[in-house]
């Protein structure tokens, strides 16, 4: 990792972490910041892309964390607790395709750590920190600070034949709304960011290396001009793009049987 950068070192410049940071769209929203001149640090685990980032951009502070491992994440937010920052956006995922591969141990215990235990351990600690930063803030000098988390459109959907990953960034949508209840009266925005698919790496190496056959995909740039609106605008659920929310809002109308049935018949696989 490198060397931690006190907030005295920075003077008055708006500090962001991304966890999930060091690829795809968290390491655009990451650039974003940057590029608007805020420091920027980014959490990841792969050791080459850390390597590529401090190559590439030196100026970003990288951390290597494996989320799955909750006393090696504790030992980082431990090490972060002194550092003062604005925004937190926690971009960090795993996805395991269901409807084709049946779902084994080492799998679900990856998404499950990553997509919402990890979520959980990370905004509690974020949470705290920025309460204890902010109570004494002047907010009319500064912008307000933010939690944000990248979940997806398959979280808004309610229906029993729902996936891990579905299931597991639902959760991360309501426990974004009530950390939003909890945190609103220490005047700390929390942001949830429900997307579509989006053109990255990561989901064109799922699909044989070209996903331009999803539906509605759009590039990570178009992904992140959404989600800074949707900060900036402090929406709570911003679902995006509209198509993919309006067709999401007509299937939660229909009974739960009839939802259940029509997304088990174009979704089934064999047990």
């Amino acid at each position: 990792m490198k060397r931690a950068t006190s907030s005295s070192d920075t003077n008055n410049t708006p500090h962001i972490i991304v966890f999930g940071g060091t690829s795809g769209l968290g390491l655009a929203l990451a650039l974003h910041h940057q590029a608007l001149g805020w420091q920027v640090s980014v959490v990841g685990r792969s050791a080459a892309k850390i390597a590529d980032i401090n190559s590439k951009y030196p100026t970003i502070m990288t951390y290597a964390c494996d989320l799955t491992d909750q006393n090696q994440t504790q030992a980082l937010l431990d090490s972060l607790s002194g550092i003062r920052f604005q925004r937190l956006i926690y971009s960090a995922g795993s996805y395991t395709n269901e409807r084709v591969h049946h779902l084994n141990q080492a799998d679900s215990d990856k998404m499950l750590g990553i997509n919402l235990q990890a979520f959980e351990q990370v905004f509690r600690w974020a949470s705290e920190q920025l309460k204890q930063q902010y109570q004494a803030l002047d907010l009319t000098k500064r912008s307000r600070p933010s939690l944000v988390c990248i979940a997806s459109i398959a979280g808004t959907m309610d229906y029993p034949y729902a996936s891990l990953y579905a299931k597991s960034k639902r959760a991360m949508i309501a426990t974004a709304s009530a950390y939003r209840a909890a945190l609103a009266p220490y005047e700390i925005q929390v942001n949830s960011i429900a997307s579509g698919y989006i053109d990255t790496q990561a989901l064109r190496d799922l699909n044989n290396g070209d996903a331009s056959h999803k539906p509605f995909i759009m590039s990570t740039q178009t992904a992140v001009t959404h989600i800074m609106q949707a900060i900036d605008d402090d929406i709570e659920l911003a679902i995006f793009p509209c198509s993919m929310r309006y067709i999401t809002s007509a299937l939660n109308h229909l009974p739960k049987p009839v939802l259940n049935w029509i997304l088990r018949s174009k979704l089934d696989k064999t047990r």
